[in-house]
């Protein structure tokens, strides 16, 4: 899922209700996409799924 624009991922499950997905994005528009299609939107709404998204950058 999402190989076109994910390139690296990391899952980290905190407890049976939580978890953190960290993923690096090439395209934000797509990740958009993807996380409004209808599919996945619906599955958000039965799984009481609710996504918050950080744009985090490289300070060097």
């Amino acid at each position: 899922m999402c190989k076109e624009f994910v390139t690296a991922y990391e899952f980290v499950k905190v407890d049976e209700h939580k978890s953190h997905l960290l993923i690096t994005v090439t395209d934000l528009v797509k990740l958009e996409a993807a996380m409004t299609d209808p599919v996945a939107t619906e599955w958000d709404k039965k799984n009481n799924c609710n996504d918050t998204v950080y744009k985090i950058e490289l300070v060097e």
